[in-house]
């Protein structure tokens, strides 16, 4: 079974003085967001795109978190070294799309040409771990344009920015916070969205208790 037990709150009670990278989840009922929490050395930051830029700063909100089982302690220098190349050079979008890009090892966006840097919260961690770790996190072919159920919002982001919505509509897809945080509890890659399906439920109402 599964341990949910192993989601903590970032400033209270992560209780580890060992190296790691964890994926982060801030409760909001309207708006949740994600982000990584990195501890190293006994320090705690967070690395994330606050739908305006990427910021990597010294742990200041009242995350959740999860330690990812998929970067090693042993790999927290470099996944460091990684986010700070991708701060200097990142300049992301905000729109719900993800369709397997991923900034590479120097912290470029290897993007899809029709697109361009367009992602979610969500879609930013998503676009780091398949970089770091250099294979999909997720199958994220699991979700498609009917994750997102805001009527018109492909059709309506398309005139706003000029885009064809022929040749970006196969990227239209949400990927919720709860769902990257459930995600946290699989280590075998690419994570299907049955998997977090199953336990994203559990996950909400452990949340909730903890709040």
């Amino acid at each position: 079974m599964l341990d949910l037990l192993h989601i903590v709150k970032s400033h209270e009670d992560s209780g580890s003085t060992a190296d790691f990278v964890a994926l982060g989840y801030l409760h909001d009922e309207q708006d949740p967001h994600t982000a990584f929490i990195i501890q190293h050395k006994e320090y705690l930051t967070e690395f994330h795109y606050d739908g305006g830029s990427v910021v990597y700063t010294t742990l200041f909100d009242s995350y959740f978190h999860k330690n990812t089982l998929t970067i090693h302690p042993d790999e927290v220098p470099a996944f460091i070294v990684y986010c700070k190349q991708i701060k200097q050079k990142a300049k992301p979008i905000y729109g719900f799309f993800y369709s397997g890009e991923f900034y590479d090892e120097e912290g470029n966006y290897l993007m899809n040409k029709d697109l361009g840097e367009r992602m979610t919260c969500v879609g930013f961690c998503l676009n780091v771990l398949k970089g770091f770790l250099e294979e999909d996190y997720i199958d994220y072919t699991d979700w498609g344009s009917e994750t997102h159920t805001k009527p018109d919002y492909l059709k309506s982001y398309c005139k706003r920015y000029n885009l064809d919505i022929e040749k970006v509509k196969a990227s239209h897809r949400r990927i919720t916070p709860l769902e990257y945080l459930t995600s946290g509890l699989f280590s075998n890659l690419p994570i299907r969205k049955s998997q977090i399906d199953s336990w994203k439920d559990d996950v909400r109402e452990y949340l909730v208790k903890r709040l």
